[in-house]
């Protein structure tokens, strides 16, 4: 997976809240609030998993992960949960996908996991103080975007190699001597 930086990901997040927020008040007045709710959920979490994958370099792994999420929203139809279970699904979604794309540790995941609990918690706060869409996604997209800053493992580095018993000065004296008597020996 490419390495995407932290502008990028806020400029998703700030494009994904414009979107969201236009078509969540267009809808509300055709279909109800929960229902359109429901929807830009669906439609919002579809494209950012889809930019999740731009980076990614196997494409049938895509095709397999946009399956999956498809799948994933038919059943979240079906059994139409309440929509505070509709949205921590999809944002388990987001984090099991990032997971699979990106990190080779345990401790990153459960890092980044936390982070998306976080940005549940902020667009909850933020939906219920301001009553704004727009401020709600973009409190969790913006959270979201901080999974750039996440190394992909955070295993501890491994020691640096002890140094040998001789030091710089002594290696670089011996490979002078031996580009001496390699020119010496040419003539």
């Amino acid at each position: 997976m490419s390495r995407p930086g932290f502008w990028r990901e806020a400029g998703v997040a700030l494009a994904l809240s414009i979107v969201g927020a236009v078509a969540y008040d267009a809808l509300a007045t055709l279909i109800g609030a929960p229902s359109a709710s429901r929807l830009v959920v669906t439609v919002l979490g579809l494209a950012y998993a889809v930019m999740l994958l731009r980076g990614l370099d196997a494409r049938i792994g895509r095709v397999v992960a946009v399956a999956a999420w498809l799948a994933f929203d038919a059943a979240l139809f079906a059994f139409n949960p309440p929509l505070l279970l509709w949205l921590a699904a999809h944002a388990f979604a987001i984090w099991l996908l990032r997971c699979w794309c990106r990190y080779t540790s345990a401790f990153a995941a459960l890092a980044d996991g936390a982070l998306s609990l976080f940005a549940l918690a902020a667009a909850s706060v933020a939906a219920v103080h301001s009553h704004s869409m727009f401020l709600a996604l973009w409190s969790f997209f913006l959270v979201q975007a901080l999974f750039v800053l996440i190394p992909e493992t955070l295993r501890p580095r491994p020691a640096a190699a002890p140094p040998e018993d001789d030091d710089r000065f002594d290696q670089a004296h011996r490979s002078a001597e031996a580009a001496l008597r390699r020119l010496t020996t040419r003539t």
